[in-house]
C-alpha cells in the first residue's frame, strides 16, 4: 500500500513539473536604439548610427540585426547550445564576417566594460512580454547605475553568454551596450510569436570571411572616423 502511494505521489509530481509554463520557441523582437549618453554626436554620426534593431530566434539560435536603412548593417548570429558566435558587417565596400573562436569570444568580452548586476523583485509586462528588472553598475563610479530588463519567457535562456551581461537568464528587452566609444540604449518596441525559417539565419553570400582581430580593427577604425577620434 505504501509503495502504491509513493508511485501515485511521484506521478503527480512529474505531471505538475511537466505542466509548468512552456517557453516560446520562436519569434521576433523589435527595438528602438537611442544615444542619451552621447550628447556631442556629430551630424554625420547621427545620420549613420543605427536607430533600430531586430532579434529573431528559434530554439537556441538567434540573430540580431542592427541597421540604418541600406547604409549600415551589422549582424550577430549565435547558438547558445554550442557557443557558436558570428559577427557580420555590411557597410559600403566593407562586406565581411568573422566566426569567433573561444579565444576570440574572450577577447571580445575583455573589450567591453565590466558590469555588476543585481536581480530585483520588480517584474512587469513590457510590450507583451513579462520581464524582470536588474540594477546594473559599471566598475567606474563616474557612470551612474542603470536598469536592464530581461524576460525568461523565451527558449533562449543564455543569450548573454558572450557579453558583459553574462550570467543573467533570459533575453534583454531594455538594456545598454558599449562599443567603440559609443553607448547605445536598446528598448523593446514590440514582440511577435511567429514561425522563423532556418534560412533566416544564413549569412549573405557576398560577405567575405576574415579573422576576428581584423574584423574588430575594421569596426574600430570605422567608428574612429565617424566620431573624429
Amino acid at each position: 500500500m505504501n509503495t502504491f502511494k509513493t508511485i501515485i505521489l511521484a506521478t503527480i509530481s512529474i505531471l505538475l513539473i511537466s505542466c509548468g509554463p512552456s517557453k516560446i520557441e520562436q519569434g521576433e523582437f523589435t527595438f528602438d536604439i537611442t544615444y542619451p549618453y552621447n550628447p556631442d554626436l556629430s551630424s554625420t554620426m547621427k545620420m549613420v548610427l543605427p536607430k533600430e534593431a531586430t532579434l529573431i530566434f528559434k530554439g537556441t539560435k538567434m540573430l540580431t540585426v542592427v541597421k540604418t536603412g541600406k547604409i549600415f548593417k551589422t549582424e550577430i548570429y549565435a547558438d547558445e547550445s554550442v557557443k557558436e558566435l558570428e559577427m557580420r558587417l555590411d557597410f559600403g565596400s566593407d562586406l565581411f564576417y568573422a566566426s569567433l573562436t573561444e579565444a576570440d569570444q574572450q577577447s571580445f568580452k575583455k573589450n567591453l566594460p565590466h558590469y555588476s548586476y543585481e536581480k530585483t523583485t520588480e517584474s512587469d509586462s513590457i510590450k507583451g512580454v513579462f520581464a524582470t528588472k536588474y540594477k546594473v553598475k559599471y566598475d567606474s563610479d563616474t557612470i551612474p547605475e542603470f536598469e536592464s530588463w530581461f524576460t525568461e519567457d523565451m527558449s533562449l535562456q543564455n543569450i548573454s553568454w558572450f557579453s558583459n551581461y553574462e550570467g543573467i537568464v533570459g533575453v534583454p528587452v531594455i538594456y545598454d551596450i558599449d562599443q567603440y566609444g559609443i553607448r547605445m540604449h536598446f528598448e523593446i518596441t514590440g514582440f511577435k510569436q511567429r514561425e522563423v525559417e532556418d534560412t533566416e539565419f544564413i549569412r549573405d553570400a557576398a560577405l567575405a570571411k576574415i579573422g576576428y582581430s581584423e574584423y574588430d580593427k575594421k569596426l574600430s577604425e570605422l567608428f574612429n572616423i565617424l566620431t573624429g577620434n
